[in-house]
């Protein structure tokens, strides 16, 4: 699941369709999130994810990989998606903007071990600057 169809999470749906996986785009952001844009995915959610995570299942061979950089709509899948048995759940942002939301995340009532499950910043630690680099960082981690 890629939660945001900015231009990471196109570069992420394209590399992913690439090697095989079964790919769910939500963004309630119809601009971002739409079959032009992603015409290889399995499904296109234009819906705020705790929405979407009701009409898709979460298992433990899930992964989620939130993308937005919009706390209003990140910090509500975070705080779904660190609760529920998805094998890996990643976001996006810089040290500073990982601080700021452990915090949220740790004032709505998650666990610190639930907060400390999260790969963030994204991806391994490979130098990526493009968003295909990126891409391929966050698809190498999970």
């Amino acid at each position: 699941m890629i939660i945001g169809g900015n231009h990471i999470g196109l570069a992420l749906a394209q590399l992913a369709h690439v090697m095989g996986y079964r790919i769910i785009v939500i963004d309630p952001r119809s601009a971002f999130a739409n079959r032009q844009r992603f015409p290889d995915v399995e499904a296109i959610e234009t819906v705020y994810p705790h929405i979407a995570f009701d009409r898709h299942s979460i298992t433990s061979t899930t992964a989620i990989a939130i993308l937005s950089h919009d706390p209003k709509i990140d910090d509500p899948a975070l705080e779904i998606a660190l609760q529920s048995s998805a094998f890996y759940v990643g976001a996006l942002g810089g040290r500073k903007t990982q601080a700021d939301r452990r915090q949220r995340l740790h004032q709505i009532g998650l666990t610190l071990p639930q907060i400390d499950a999260l790969h963030a910043p994204i991806g391994l630690n490979i130098g990526a600057e493009t968003p295909q680099e990126i891409a391929l960082a966050i698809l190498s981690e999970i």
